[in-house]
């Protein structure tokens, strides 16, 4: 008899004993919801009694069948496989009728007799493996969408578990989603207990193999029993050997002793060390967890191992997330922890600093109309010998800077359009005297009024900075993006600067290779950018000097505008801030005292907000070269 046929026999064997437990639940189950259920639309006691006998004759007659098949291994070992087969199949199809009868009792849809389908596949799996799991469970998913859809269409008269028809029940697609949804489940299920049941089979089958093997194994050990008597006495022989030997061990054994006092000595200083450790430890646990500002700490494996009272308040993390795993995209950005923060909040990142591996964010949460601001700082937790241990982040509330910020920039914005009226008037009235309007002057007042004239234009640029600044700060400096030539600007910015060119002596060197590119720019905007880079450039070159402009397409969509000078340049540990609000260099303000510093930064946010970047290559004494790289088509 083969090792297939032996195991169908024990299979069915479990099913018969194992269904008797399995339908004594599922008639306490009905018993139970009979009982507690307020509707009297359910099995009638008369129903059930049948039910109860015709499954004790039905279990009962698969016990004998059984037991027919084992008498007739025990008595000649052979099987008759017919009858093996059918006991198989009667089994599966039975338990598939009887739960089909039990749903359409008790409320067909309405009902969760649905989910004893899954015993006739587990059955299928033990007896006819994968295959067999799968089709049973193919059956037990057109069985249920087929009774679903014979009730609603009125083939088969629909039970109302609840004395009332359901949206489950008149609803047919609602219905067929959910009987579908049983239906793959019932799949998964038989194949999940297919395979489990083919990783069994195959595990019993091993076994056998090693049991044989072990039986062989047994003989050959009996035969190298009589070998080794005939090496005992090989063994008295050498036994003599052995006692010199024995001398020699022990005076190694002694040797060894000293050498564990040295060990014990050398255990107790790494113990020594490892609780001064674990005490600098706890020490530093202690004064991250009483910081003020919420902190995240994440090991090696990106799993969070710690955070402090003000994460759990202000940004509502649980002790349940510890343990959890945070991605490591945009180097661990605030998008990566959104099922964790649990409060109402945005972000933005602000940079990456490469060098010293921080990453600066913002966080605004926003909490019954209240908004807190924090400045997000993450950091690359390095050992000694740079080995990274993993990440924290630092949250630190800036909520009352933002406001004071806010503050400057709402009294810079109404300072300056207060001021900018009466200079508008200064300079009509001034400009009047001079051109005589007002009857004739003398030389000395001319002067006086002309230098009355620049120190008002010298105003009325450092308020139209400020409103600028408001503006783009406040995100009210409007742009107007068209495609046009970039030599259009290039040539307004030249002709505006033409006197100041002229007055300077300054050599202006011109090699635009794209005069026929049309680039996306809003005329106005780029003209302030170029302008002010241009009156820098003027401003800072000595005089005879020379600045070159250059415009080559990069290949990648984009323009290069190169606006080179061969003035004073910017001091190296300063170029870093030259973008910066009201920054100017060492060196330009001994020559020049006057000017804002607001110049750079509205370039910047000019270039920015027209899709391209800015950088600069400056090496002080020997000039500037500012690169813009402008998009060719208009994509915002």
């Amino acid at each position: 008899m083969d090792f297939q046929t032996e195991r169908k026999i024990e299979a069915n064997r479990w099913i018969i004993r194992a269904r008797w437990f399995y339908m004594l639940g599922i008639l306490s189950i009905g018993l139970l919801t009979k009982t507690l259920s307020q509707s009297n639309v359910y099995f009638t006691a008369q129903e059930m009694v049948i039910i109860v006998v015709g499954f004790v004759i039905l279990n009962s007659s698969f016990y004998l069948i059984q037991r027919k098949i084992e008498k007739q291994k025990e008595s000649n070992n052979e099987i008759n496989h017919t009858l093996l087969s059918l006991l198989s199949y009667l089994q599966i199809i039975s338990e598939l009728a009887t739960f089909t009868y039990v749903m359409h009792k008790a409320g067909g849809i309405e009902s969760m007799s649905s989910a004893f389908f899954f015993l006739p596949i587990l059955s299928g799996s033990l007896l006819f493996g994968l295959r067999g799991s799968i089709i049973v469970a193919i059956i037990s998913g057109i069985l249920v969408n087929a009774l679903v859809l014979a009730e609603y269409l009125n083939f088969v008269p629909h039970i109302n578990r609840y004395g009332v028809h359901t949206i489950e029940f008149m609803n047919l697609s609602f219905s067929l989603t959910k009987t579908i949804t049983t239906s793959v489940s019932y799949l998964i299920i038989g194949i999940f207990s297919g395979y489990s049941s083919k990783l069994l089979l195959r595990r019993e089958v091993l076994l056998k193999e090693q049991r044989e093997k072990l039986n062989q194994e047994s003989w050959l050990r009996t035969s190298e029993l009589k070998q080794l008597e005939k090496t005992s006495q090989m063994l008295v022989d050498r036994e003599k050997d052995l006692s010199n030997s024995n001398r020699q061990l022990d005076e190694k054994i002694t040797e060894l002793e000293g050498s564990k006092l040295s060990l014990m000595r050398a255990l107790r200083e790494v113990e020594e060390a490892k609780n001064k450790s674990e005490e600098e430890k706890n020490k530093t646990l202690a004064i991250i967890s009483n910081f003020t500002d919420p902190i995240i700490v994440l090991d090696k494996e990106d799993k969070i191992i710690l955070f402090n009272l003000s994460a759990k308040i202000n940004l509502g993390l649980k002790n349940s997330d510890l343990g959890s795993v945070i991605p490591a995209n945009d180097d661990y950005g605030l998008k990566n922890f959104k099922g964790f923060i649990r409060k109402n909040f945005n972000f933005k990142k602000i940079k990456t600093d490469k060098e010293s591996d921080l990453l600066t964010e913002e966080l605004y949460l926003n909490e019954e109309g209240r908004e807190t601001t924090y400045k997000v700082i993450t950091i690359n937790i390095k050992d000694s010998l740079g080995n990274s241990n993993g990440i924290m982040k630092i949250f630190y509330d800036f909520t009352r800077e933002k406001i004071i910020d806010k503050m400057k920039s709402d009294f810079i914005s109404i300072a300056a359009h207060q001021l900018r009226t009466p200079l508008s008037a200064i300079k009509w009235s001034t400009g009047m005297i001079i051109d005589g309007d007002a009857g004739p002057i003398n030389i000395e007042q001319e002067n006086l009024l002309r230098k009355s004239y620049v120190s008002n234009e010298v105003m009325i640029n450092l308020v139209n900075d400020l409103l600028n600044v408001s503006r783009i700060e406040e995100g009210r400096f409007g742009y107007n993006l068209k495609s046009m030539s970039l030599q259009e600007v290039i040539d307004l910015v030249l002709g505006n600067s033409k006197q100041s060119i002229d007055k300077g002596g300054i050599e202006i060197e011109m090699n635009n290779q794209e005069k026929n590119t049309l680039v996306c720019l809003d005329k106005e905007k780029m003209a302030l950018a170029l302008q002010n880079i241009m009156d820098n450039a003027i401003k800072y070159t000595p005089r005879y000097g020379k600045i070159s402009i250059t415009v080559v397409n990069s290949g990648d969509g984009f323009l290069l505008l190169s606006i080179k000078d061969s003035g004073v340049g910017i001091p190296k540990k300063e170029q870093n801030k030259i973008f910066s609000k009201f920054f100017r260099a060492t060196n330009v303000v001994l020559m020049e005292t006057e000017g804002t510093g607001l110049g750079l930064f509205i370039v910047k946010n000019i270039i920015v907000k027209h899709g391209g970047t800015i950088t600069i290559k400056s090496e002080e004494g020997k000039g500037t070269e500012v690169i813009i790289k402008l998009p060719i088509e208009c994509k915002i």
